[in-house]
C-alpha cells in the first residue's frame, strides 16, 4: 500500500464486525460467496495511521483484530523491512485499544513469541482493560514482550508535535467493566473520530459535539436492521437508518464502519446501500485513506 510523501495519514484496513467476512459457521450467501472468492473477504475492523514525513514512517494501529497479520501486510511498504531478522516486516510503533471485544484484542496473541514475537511493543489501552491482560496466565507470554500503557479517559496522547490521540469513555457491553473508548484524532491539518463500538447514541450525551468537531467522524454500522439477527435478542448497537438520520447533515464528512456480515449495506447494489450513498454517507472501504 503506497501512501503519499510528507504526510499524516489514516487508513481503513478493515470494516466488518469482529468476525469478519466470512463469519464462522456461517452459510449465508455473502459469506459462501466470500469462502469461493478471496476477493470478497473483509477483515475486522481496524484502523492504520502512518505518519511519512520521516524515515522511517512511524506506523500506529487501532485495535489488534484476528486478521492483524493481514492488516500488517498491507502496510508493509511503509513499515519496511525488520532490523535485525531477513525477511520479517518491522513491528508497528505502537498499538491502541478500544476495548475487550474479540475483534479488538485477539490479535495481540500474533504478536508472541509463537508468531511475530515482538519486543517491547507499545500497547495502549483503558486502566481496566490493561489489568485484564496483565492478570491472565494464558495471555502471559505474549504479555510479557508488550509494553502495555494505561491511558486516561479524555487525556490527549501526543504522537508528534503536531499529531495528537484522545480516548474518549463510550457507552458499550461491559463484561468485565474494563471499559470502552472511541479515539480522536487530531492531525496537522484535520481531525478523525473512530468510534467502531457504541450501545445507543443516546446514551453518550457528548454524541453530537464529538461528531461536529471532527473532519471525518468513522462510527459503528453493525446492524441496518433487527431483522438481521433472525428473531434472536437484540445485540446493542445503533441502527445504520436511526445513525444516518441523526448525524448526515453534520458539517464533517459521516463514514459507516464495523458492518456485520448480515448487513445489507455490503452489497453493492442493494437498495439499503444506494440509501445510504443518496444520503451523502460513505461506507468504510479496505485500502480507504484520510489525510490528517
Amino acid at each position: 500500500m503506497n501512501l503519499t510523501r510528507q504526510s499524516v495519514t489514516a487508513v481503513i484496513l478493515g470494516i466488518m464486525q469482529d468476525g469478519g467476512l466470512p463469519h464462522v459457521g456461517c452459510r449465508c450467501p455473502r459469506c459462501t460467496a466470500a469462502h469461493a472468492d478471496p476477493a470478497r473477504i473483509e477483515y475486522a475492523a481496524c484502523l492504520g495511521i502512518v505518519d511519512d514525513r520521516e524515515a522511517p514512517a512511524k506506523v500506529w494501529l487501532i485495535d489488534a483484530t484476528p486478521d492483524i497479520k493481514y492488516q500488517l501486510n498491507l502496510l508493509a511498504d511503509v513499515l519496511g523491512p525488520h532490523p535485525t531478522r531477513p525477511h520479517r516486516l518491522r513491528q508497528p510503533d505502537a498499538i491502541f485499544l478500544t476495548h475487550a471485544h474479540m475483534g479488538h484484542i485477539s490479535g495481540l496473541l500474533e504478536l508472541g513469541p509463537e508468531a511475530m514475537a515482538v519486543q517491547n511493543l507499545p500497547v495502549y489501552a483503558p486502566p481496566g482493560l490493561v489489568d485484564l491482560l496483565a492478570e491472565n496466565q494464558l495471555w502471559r507470554p505474549v504479555v510479557e514482550k508488550l509494553d502495555l500503557r494505561p491511558f486516561a479517559s479524555s487525556e490527549a496522547i501526543p504522537l508528534t508535535p503536531d499529531f495528537r490521540l484522545t480516548p474518549l469513555p463510550v457507552p458499550h457491553r461491559d463484561e468485565w467493566g474494563a471499559g470502552t473508548v472511541a479515539f480522536h484524532l487530531q492531525g496537522p491539518d484535520r481531525s478523525l473520530l473512530y468510534l467502531p463500538d457504541i450501545d445507543a447514541w443516546e446514551q453518550w450525551a457528548e454524541a453530537r459535539e464529538r461528531l461536529t468537531a471532527v473532519d471525518i467522524a468513522l462510527v459503528d454500522a453493525t446492524f441496518y436492521s433487527v431483522n438481521e439477527l433472525n428473531g434472536r435478542p437484540p445485540v446493542i448497537h445503533p441502527l445504520v437508518p436511526h445513525t444516518v438520520e441523526k448525524f448526515a447533515h453534520l458539517p464533517g464528512q459521516l463514514v459507516l464502519t464495523h458492518l456485520n456480515h448480515t448487513n445489507p449495506i455490503l452489497d453493492k447494489n442493494s437498495k439499503e446501500r444506494k440509501a445510504i450513498i443518496a444520503a451523502g454517507v460513505q461506507i468504510a472501504h479496505t485500502g480507504q485513506r484520510f489525510p490528517l
